[in-house]
């Protein structure tokens, strides 16, 4: 075996995380492509004190002009209603499994979501009933990361969404 001086070391092992970084990258791509929420809605810190939720929130910022997360206006408490009445679908889905909800739309405004299939690797308990009642109180797609279970957050967020397009007037 060679005799590696400091810097030679140094210079060998930055090399290896550089095509360690680059192959997760390209292995991952597609995947971000693929999903509105990872490719188009970085998560922002946030403070939150509510119990069993992180600091960060599902956000998203405006970068392009296609349809996704980036086009959609949350409705607020006190604005006008954005969507039309009655229960829509969506699901979401990520290596780690999928999910479905129903949103039900009364007087343009979400008054109920309901996981109606749930197969991701954690137990839905973790994230129902916190998340949908977030969704309600804060009626939009937007919502808190629940620690530990930021996969299954993703693709209920997701799921909202999807529901939501499909309910807009």
């Amino acid at each position: 075996m060679p005799n590696l001086t400091g810097a030679k070391f140094l210079s060998l092992c930055t090399v290896a995380v550089g095509a360690i970084y680059a192959a997760g990258y390209v292995y991952t791509e597609p995947l971000a492509q693929a999903n509105p929420l990872s490719a188009k809605a970085p998560i922002s810190t946030s403070k939150s004190s509510r119990p069993g939720l992180s600091a960060t929130s599902v956000s998203s910022h405006s970068t392009s002009s296609t349809k996704g997360p980036s086009s959609m206006s949350p409705s607020t408490p006190n604005s006008a209603p954005v969507y039309k009445d009655g229960t829509y679908t969506g699901s979401g889905a990520n290596p780690y499994g999928t999910l479905s909800v129903a949103v039900e739309i009364v007087h343009g405004r979400i008054a109920r979501v309901q996981i109606t299939q749930y197969n991701m690797h954690y137990p839905e308990s973790i994230i129902d009933p916190t998340l949908p009642k977030e969704v309600i109180s804060m009626q939009t797609w937007r919502i808190y990361v629940v620690t530990g279970a930021t996969a299954s957050t993703y693709n209920f967020a997701e799921a909202v969404y999807n529901a939501l397009q499909k309910a807009k007037g």
